[in-house]
């Protein structure tokens, strides 16, 4: 009978022991699982502000260009980042101002993403946004003469993103707010 019982006490001391080798296998495991679903989740959030940064410094670029809207394949730079729909409403909206010999010289002065929300492939970043801004027409003579004063504009917008292929891009923009700070000439 000592033999069983130690057999058991055997068996016992090995059950402990394969429970904590199989803790000791699935913790990593379950700390991977757990830490990786929040990088990934930040990860679509650091994917979400660059989209939204890049977008609008693609919109600064664009719209001082005196070259963009010699080709409507230029609407294209904006598809990086945004729907084909978003980049031709861009484009055009960009294009009415320069087939009128108007210019925006801009700068995105402050940023700030108030609230980002995922679900699955869709998303929506909530911006409070600063911008400095003037429009100017070239001259004849190649110089540039000052079409409207600059402004210090306030904006509250959201932002709707949808992954396609892997990549957020912007799906539609709606300007929440608008606050308009005349500023005096440089």
């Amino acid at each position: 009978m000592a033999d069983v019982t130690a057999g058991m006490q055997g068996d016992t001391i090995l059950s402990i022991l394969c429970l904590k080798n199989r803790a000791g296998f699935f913790i990593p495991f379950l700390f991977l699982f757990l830490f990786g679903s929040s990088l990934y989740a930040n990860s679509d959030v650091e994917e979400i502000k660059n989209t939204v940064i890049s977008y609008n410094n693609l919109l600064i670029k664009a719209a001082k260009n005196r070259d963009f809207i010699k080709n409507f394949d230029n609407k294209k730079i904006f598809e990086k980042e945004a729907t084909p729909k978003v980049a031709q409403k861009l484009y055009i909206w960009i294009a009415s101002w320069q087939e009128n010999n108007l210019y925006m010289d801009a700068t995105l002065l402050k940023i700030e993403f108030e609230n980002i929300n995922t679900q699955g492939s869709n998303a929506e970043a909530l911006t409070d946004e600063i911008w400095r801004y003037r429009y100017f027409s070239y001259t004849p003579e190649g110089g540039i003469k000052e079409a409207y004063p600059p402004s210090k504009m306030y904006y509250k917008v959201k932002y709707t993103l949808t992954k396609d292929n892997g990549k957020w891009k912007i799906e539609n923009i709606k300007v929440l707010s608008e606050k308009e700070e005349r500023l005096k000439k440089d």
